[in-house]
């Protein structure tokens, strides 16, 4: 039992692997397969029943007509009676005769797949019994008959296919084949009908998952399991937005509430004489005023920026100058268009956030951004430290820092790649990490087009 289910899962597989990966091109498949196989069976049923049967009893009608021919040239040998066989047989049976002297004495095989020649061979061996000779490739459809007659002659005919096949297969394939385009047509038309609604909600979600504004929309037509999928993801999208502004209302919220007790602290601060304690403590107000503004920016990874086409490019060129104005070492290369639908500030934001980052650990760094067939990907690679593989999922954390002593020397809060990865993926796209050719890391930030 087991060797079969593992036959049939294997089956399976390998239909699915071999099969169309449209769902349209899968459906008609289902349809027209079928639909050819019952064809292939009518036909067959048609040819191998009625059409051999058809043949079968045109050939015993053949050999009767024979035997009556073969019977009046015996009982009428004479030359006028001979001439007015062949001219009736010729008109009324429609098979050109004549007759010689001699004896058959050889043999030619039929072809095994000529059903016309087969069954007048069973019909002369079954009703006739007498020595005959059949060759089916004289050409002109038309079947050469030889026949052995008592007296020492040989009756000669040459039988039309005409007498022995039926007019109607032609008009048989010819209305199999129109019905079957006419059921084609419709079940494309059915097929492409229903399939609307499915691309329909596909670009839909595909555009959520780019980040792209989806205004509300209901599907009037399709099948009831469509309209509760779009229904449901419909639903699923209001929550998704809800779900956002709360947590960046909230984390709007809790850095703005904290700001009020910070600026206490510093006026306080202010009005203290300078001391190695007073330093210290405004240290540590300092510290909570970066951490504040990385939460903020956090908060406002999502916000409510609108997507727009924008030329990514100028973007890159934008950030660049701000590093360099630092005297930062950048270099930039630009491989096709760079024209993507996405959300400018955030996107700014994102590359901000890393290539400070590859700076702050290196001396140098290279941005490469490249057009791809369904994407754009900006490389940026540094000559810093690194980071170890095993860290690489780690530092997209919230609040993670390969430097756990939290300085801000050598680090920001950890979130400057956590808010990138954030904006990369409300885009639709994704960041990830690798060794860069420099010896430091590489940041890959993939944005759909």
């Amino acid at each position: 039992m087991k060797r079969i289910r593992d036959l049939f899962e294997t089956i399976a597989i390998w239909a699915d692997r071999h099969s169309p990966q449209t769902l349209f091109a899968r459906a008609l498949l289902i349809i027209v397969v079928p639909m050819l196989v019952l064809q292939a069976l009518s036909a067959w049923w048609f040819y191998s029943q009625r059409g051999d049967n058809v043949t079968n009893r045109l050939a015993f009608l053949l050999v009767r007509d024979l035997r009556t021919l073969i019977s009046l040239h015996q009982d009428f040998p004479d030359e006028a009676h001979r001439l007015w066989i062949v001219r009736h047989a010729q008109v009324d049976l429609l098979m050109d005769i004549s007759f010689r002297k001699g004896i058959i004495d050889h043999w030619k095989p039929i072809d095994h797949y000529d059903i016309v020649a087969r069954e007048v061979q069973g019909a002369l061996e079954a009703d006739l019994k007498r020595p005959y000779f059949i060759d089916n490739s004289v050409g002109g459809n038309q079947l050469l008959l030889e026949i052995q007659l008592n007296n020492g002659d040989i009756m000669t005919a040459w039988v039309p296919h005409l007498r022995l096949t039926f007019g109607s297969s032609f008009a048989y394939v010819l209305a199999q084949l129109g019905l079957a385009l006419v059921l084609f047509g419709l079940a494309i038309w059915f097929m492409r009908r229903e399939l609307v609604p499915i691309e329909h909600l596909g670009a839909t979600a595909d555009a959520l998952g780019k980040g792209r504004d989806i205004p509300d929309f209901a599907f009037s037509g399709g099948t009831r399991e469509v309209r509760n999928a779009a229904r449901a993801f419909q639903t699923m999208r209001i929550r998704l937005s809800r779900s956002i502004q709360q947590r960046t209302e909230m984390l709007a919220g809790v850095s703005h509430d904290l700001r009020t007790p910070l600026t206490r602290m510093k006026l306080s601060l202010a009005l203290l004489s300078d001391s190695p304690e007073t330093k210290e403590l405004s240290a540590d107000v300092a510290d909570m005023e970066r951490m504040i503004e990385g939460y903020l920016a956090f908060a406002r990874g999502e916000g409510d920026e609108e997507t727009a086409p924008v030329d990514l490019g100028e973007i890159l060129e934008e950030v660049i100058a701000g590093a360099r104005r630092d005297n930062a070492d950048v270099r930039l290369s630009i491989e096709g268009d760079m024209q993507v639908e996405l959300r400018p500030l955030a996107m700014k934001r994102c590359l901000t956030n890393i290539l400070a980052n590859a700076l702050r650990h290196g001396a140098r760094a290279e941005i490469l951004a490249v057009r791809g067939r369904t994407s754009v990907e900006v490389i940026v690679d540094d000559n810093g430290p690194g980071i170890p593989p095993d860290h690489y999922e780690d530092v997209f954390r919230a609040f993670y820092r390969l430097d756990e002593s939290r300085n801000v020397d050598t680090g920001g809060v950890g979130l400057g790649l956590t808010i990138a990865r954030d904006v990369a993926r409300s885009h639709g796209g994704d960041v990830s990490l690798a060794a860069a050719p420099l010896g430091g890391l590489r940041v890959i930030v993939r944005i759909p087009l």
